[in-house]
């Protein structure tokens, strides 16, 4: 059998079933801060109704003060404003600065308190029981003052734990776009967890890490078992 010219895999062929394409993986942190920015699009529109976790989300990352669940859910006009632009890294365009921020870290001058959301991939393992799968690891790293983690004035005490429990609830058991599907679970991805952490300077958090297993989805080129190793010397066993 002849490899086929168009295989990217050419001039070898590809005799497992392989893992997902990872080609848009690089995008997923977007595509998360995109669906946590929940946007207004024909006839929907976000509900301001403290139910809904990206609605909490919200409240907790946009306003400092006292009783954030009790304010008003912000527009996508302020929702925009504070997520980062890579374009402009130091010049957010209001006093409340980048809030949600798709990769690891920024450097950026503090000189107020501020609650920030950074979202980056982390390690990928193989996962699945007689099939191939892959797991991302996707991370959230939420700082906040640490004058307002305890401001809240309410029974809801941690600002940092109400946005962690907000995004596990807003993408535990979703499917994005056919990209993967997101679990809390070990057994999907073994560093799926919560823990807290600190800047070292005037920031504490949480950090989170969820899992985004992406199933296979290209069949082996091989269709005959002639280029496969064989077992017996006269070749009429061949591996599987």
């Amino acid at each position: 059998m002849t490899p086929d010219i168009n295989s990217p895999y050419y001039p070898y062929f590809k005799t497992q079933d392989s893992f997902a394409d990872l080609s848009d993986a690089v995008s997923i942190p977007r595509k998360i801060c995109d669906y946590l920015l929940d946007a207004p699009k024909g006839d929907y529109k976000p509900i301001d109704n403290n139910k809904y976790p990206r609605c909490r989300f919200w409240k907790y990352l946009y306003y400092d003060g006292a009783k954030p669940l009790g304010e008003k859910l912000p527009s996508i006009q302020k929702k925009m404003q504070v997520l980062f632009n890579p374009n402009s890294p130091e010049n957010p365009p209001t006093e409340k600065g980048y809030r949600l921020i798709p990769q690891i870290y920024t450097k950026q001058s503090q000189t107020d308190g501020q609650t920030r959301v950074y979202v980056y991939l982390g390690r990928t393992v193989p996962s699945g029981e007689g099939e191939y799968k892959v797991a991302l690891a996707v991370k959230f790293l939420i700082f906040t003052h640490y004058t307002y983690e305890l401001n809240t004035k309410s029974d809801e005490y941690s600002r940092c734990a109400g946005i962690e429990y907000a995004l596990i609830e807003a993408l535990h058991g979703v499917n994005m776009a056919g990209i993967g599907t997101f679990s809390f679970s070990k057994r999907v991805h073994p560093e799926c967890g919560s823990r807290e952490v600190f800047d070292g300077g005037a920031n504490v958090g949480r950090e989170l890490t969820l899992a985004l297993e992406l199933a296979t989805t290209a069949n082996n080129e091989a269709t005959s078992i002639e280029n496969m190793p064989s077992f017996s010397l006269d070749g009429k066993i061949k591996m599987a």
